[in-house]
């Protein structure tokens, strides 16, 4: 592939806003690997457009970064391998880049998505349905990091621990429930839990009582989960207010969310208001995308938790700031 057909590309996916992005989700929805359809929606939740634009702003990166309340690891080109690692696809990640760098824009998304999964499928020797989710956020990281950035990182494998190489046996797994679980009717309100907050590992669970809320089970884990994320100050799920009003507990839904409380109308307000919002349906009653202080648990769940929290509707700051209250 030639340098202009890279640019061409690159031109091509940079014409597509959210929404187009969002769409061919959609499309590839039924066709990507039962593993991998949910993970696939919530990195474009933990990494949407409208972060990386608004970091493009010609106040410059820090500055917004600040006006946003950026915290955590909030830039894709630092770990981009590192962001890919709770997809079972990850496994296929230096061949997903590989394919990226060799294809040619298509009439839609959809289309151009399928023609990585098919080129990765073919190096590969893997069904295309395992590599369609991985294709598409391999094309997202391109759309935003950019050509220069992209190329370097081409032959570095994804980073981190891997889910299990057998699809089926993770799929059948997030679906088994914990011996609580199985004996609810002699539990009563007193049983408890699995929330799998990391899969890859073997101690990445902690238990939760029924009715409670992710986050307050996650601060009765043992370990030092700062050395992680310096914002685990309380167990493996980020906190800080625990009453929805600071953002830090924003996690992704793997597997489980029918056994999570219904959204209230206050999580949704708030999932909108620091824009994590993006890949919810505003009609589910259990969407992907949760704040872990407002989701109460009522049986086993797995997690994927988003590395940064922020606020990314700009115009709050600025009402905020003229309000004299930022």
């Amino acid at each position: 592939m030639t340098v202009m057909e890279k640019k061409q590309l690159l031109g091509f996916l940079e014409q597509k806003p959210q929404k187009a992005w969002l769409e061919a989700l959609g499309a590839i929805r039924e066709d990507t690997h039962s593993v991998d359809r949910e993970a696939t929606r919530i990195w474009f939740s933990f990494w949407p457009l409208e972060l990386s634009e608004a970091l493009r702003a010609p106040e410059g990166a820090l500055e917004m970064a600040r006006s946003m309340d950026l915290e955590g690891e909030w830039k894709l080109e630092k770990q981009m391998d590192a962001s890919v690692a709770f997809l079972y696809g990850a496994r296929h990640w230096v061949a997903v880049k590989n394919a990226i760098l060799t294809q040619s824009d298509s009439d839609t998304l959809a289309t151009t998505i399928r023609g990585v999964a098919l080129r990765v499928s073919e190096t590969d020797k893997v069904a295309v349905s395992l590599v369609l989710g991985i294709s598409a956020v391999g094309l997202m990281v391109f759309r935003q990091v950019g050509q220069e950035v992209f190329e370097k990182m081409a032959d570095s494998p994804a980073e981190g621990e891997l889910l299990p190489k057998n699809p089926d046996r993770v799929v059948t797994k997030r679906k088994r429930k914990s011996r609580d679980g199985v004996l609810t009717f002699l539990k009563g309100v007193n049983r408890k839990f699995d929330v799998r907050w990391n899969e890859r590992t073997r101690n990445g669970s902690f238990r939760a009582i029924n009715g409670q809320d992710i986050a307050m089970a996650g601060a009765r884990a043992e370990g030092d989960y700062r050395t992680l994320d310096y914002r685990r100050i309380d167990g493996p799920v980020p906190v800080e207010c625990r009453v929805g009003s600071c953002g830090y507990c924003w996690v992704g839904v793997l597997e489980g969310h029918g056994n999570l409380s219904a959204i209230s109308d206050f999580e949704r307000e708030r999932l909108r208001y620091f824009g994590y919002d993006t890949t919810n349906d505003p009609d589910d009653e259990q969407p992907r995308i949760r704040l872990a202080c407002q989701a109460q648990c009522h049986g086993d769940v797995s997690l994927a938790i988003a590395p940064w929290n922020g606020e990314l509707k700009r115009r709050h700051h600025q009402g905020r700031k003229k309000l004299g209250t930022a």
